[in-house]
C-alpha cells in the first residue's frame, strides 16, 4: 500500500490529463489523508477548470473583432503614485492564446506578475512601452500623460494594430478603433 507522501508525489508528477486515473485508483482507499488528498487535487481541477472558462470569457472582443487583424490591449501602470514617471504597455497576443490567470496587475501578487510578464513575452506578437517623466506629467496633467504614454506604447509596437482594447478610455490622436 503507497503511502499518503507516495500518493501525493504521483499526483505532483502527473499531469492534469493523468489525474483522473489517480482518483479512480486511490479513490476506494479508506484513509481520511488519502481522502483529504483527493479531495484537494478535484479543488485545484474545479479551479482550474473555472480559470478556463473565466479567461476564454476575456476573449469575448477578440472574437467579437477577429475579422478587423490585430487586437492590441493597452493599460497604464503607475497612474496613481504622486511621484514618478507613467508607464502604459501595449500588448498584441496571438489569435486564440490562453494565458491562465492573466488579469489586472494590481489583483496579481508579485510572484505571478512576474511569471506571466515571462509567459506574455515570450508568447507575444509585439509589446510596446510608453514613459512619459513626472516633469511631462505636471505640464501636461496625468490624463494628458497616460494618453502620450498609451500612444507612445503603440508606437512602439513592432506590429502595427487594427483595434484597440483599452480600460475605458479613447486615446485621442489615435485613428484606430477603440473596443
Amino acid at each position: 500500500m503507497s503511502s499518503i507522501g507516495e500518493i501525493k508525489g504521483e499526483f505532483e508528477n502527473a499531469s492534469r490529463q493523468e489525474w483522473p486515473a489517480l482518483y479512480e485508483k486511490y479513490g476506494s482507499d479508506s484513509r481520511s489523508g488519502v481522502q483529504k488528498l483527493l479531495e484537494q487535487y478535484h479543488k485545484k481541477e474545479a479551479a482550474y477548470q473555472a480559470e478556463l472558462v473565466r479567461t476564454e470569457s476575456l476573449k469575448v472582443y477578440e472574437h467579437k473583432y477577429e475579422h478587423l487583424g490585430y487586437v492590441c490591449g493597452i493599460d497604464e501602470v503607475g497612474r496613481g503614485p504622486l511621484a514618478g514617471p507613467v508607464v502604459a504597455c501595449a500588448v498584441i497576443l496571438p489569435k486564440d492564446c490562453q494565458i491562465l490567470y492573466l488579469n489586472d496587475s494590481k489583483k496579481l501578487s508579485e510572484k505571478k506578475r512576474e511569471a506571466l510578464y515571462d509567459e506574455i513575452m515570450e508568447r507575444a506578437v509585439a509589446t510596446g512601452i510608453g514613459i512619459v517623466s513626472p516633469a511631462r506629467i505636471d505640464e501636461i496633467n496625468i490624463l494628458q500623460a497616460t494618453y502620450e504614454a498609451m500612444r507612445m506604447a503603440i508606437g512602439n509596437l513592432k506590429v502595427q494594430p487594427d483595434l484597440l482594447l483599452n480600460d475605458a478610455v479613447t486615446i485621442p490622436g489615435l485613428s484606430l478603433i477603440h473596443i
